[in-house]
């Protein structure tokens, strides 16, 4: 009985939970805050960054993160 109820319950909980579309995620760094980004435009400014000549080593990830930060602020264009 009790496997039943507990069954029930998360099965309306499933159906009745918002999923989004398009999941959003922040893009954030220290001191300078968060910027709103979705899985594609972060790829997108990624890519941007690599075709700049940044790189993915740890002497270099300040800098791409901080590119990856204006191109989703709209500051660097795309």
């Amino acid at each position: 009985m009790r496997l039943a109820i507990t069954a029930a319950a998360l099965a309306v909980c499933a159906t009745t939970l918002p999923t989004p579309s398009v999941a959003q995620y922040q893009h954030c760094i220290a001191g300078r805050g968060c910027v709103p980004a979705t899985q594609g435009s972060y790829d997108a400014c990624f890519h941007l960054a690599l075709q700049r000549g940044l790189t993915v080593t740890v002497g270099d990830k300040r800098n791409l993160d901080l590119f990856i930060y204006q191109c989703l602020e709209g500051r660097i264009p795309r």
